[in-house]
């Protein structure tokens, strides 16, 4: 049943982007909030909970390479495979990218997100649960973003709602490689896993996240909304007793 769960709540992050890119066409304002207080939801699974399970099922030395692993994996997927980044005041830089060039990047992105919570799960349903909730505020603007240049290129809702739709198979992939691939091993590997995991979000607030956030210009309101994020996670923590 915990299972099932987190594949409700992993879908309900595109979706909700999806309706919004489509329908509603949020302003500015909105993006710089969702995008840090994603940030903040993002580094604080990592640091109040990734990592140090990490440490304590292995080492801090290996723990420490399995983060750096993580971190510089998303750096690889990101030169290889180039991502969006939203733009100052506007959408027109997104809107400029080829859509299939902004679509694939976020199918990219997607995998290893979908990695960290199947290991996540794979060591305790409640920490896979935490990350679940944690990507899924983090799929809400960034399937926005290819969502709103399929509509704005292509003119067509249902074409635009398919699109970001769609982007969520690449996240329930890596949450069933993650899952069944660490299911049965040693407690060390899980937990190299999980450093491998924090690394990726770690990377996913610092890169995407936060940078976008402030480049709409609302400093202050940006800060709040990344402290926020962060206050979430920790009553959350004590909510469901991870």
């Amino acid at each position: 049943m915990d299972f099932i769960w987190i594949i409700i709540i992993v879908v309900l992050g595109p979706i909700i982007g999806t309706l919004l890119g489509t329908f509603l066409r949020p302003g500015d304002k909105f993006l710089s909030i969702s995008f840090a207080f994603t940030a903040g939801v993002m580094l604080a699974v990592s640091f109040f909970e990734l990592v140090p399970q990490a440490i304590k099922g292995s080492s801090g030395l290996t723990a420490t390479g399995a983060f750096f692993g993580g971190f510089v994996l998303m750096l690889l997927v990101d030169i290889m495979i180039p991502h969006f980044h939203t733009t100052t005041g506007t959408e027109e830089a997104s809107f400029e990218r080829t859509t299939s060039t902004i679509y694939t990047g976020v199918l990219m992105h997607n995998l290893p997100e979908g990695f960290a919570i199947g290991a996540g799960f794979s060591l305790d349903a409640r920490l896979g649960l935490l990350i679940a909730i944690a990507i899924a505020f983090h799929d809400v603007p960034e399937t926005l973003i290819p969502v709103a240049s399929r509509y704005r290129i292509k003119k067509g809702k249902k074409r635009a709602f398919l699109t970001g739709l769609s982007v969520m198979v690449s996240t329930l992939a890596g949450i069933f490689i993650g899952h069944f691939l660490l299911s049965g091993i040693p407690a060390a590997i899980s937990a190299s896993a999980l450093g491998i995991s924090g690394g990726i979000m770690v990377y996913l607030a610092a890169d995407e996240l936060l940078p976008t956030a402030y480049d709409f210009g609302f400093v202050h309101l940006t800060n709040l909304s990344l402290i926020l994020g962060i206050i979430f996670i920790m009553i959350l923590k004590s909510t469901i007793g991870v």
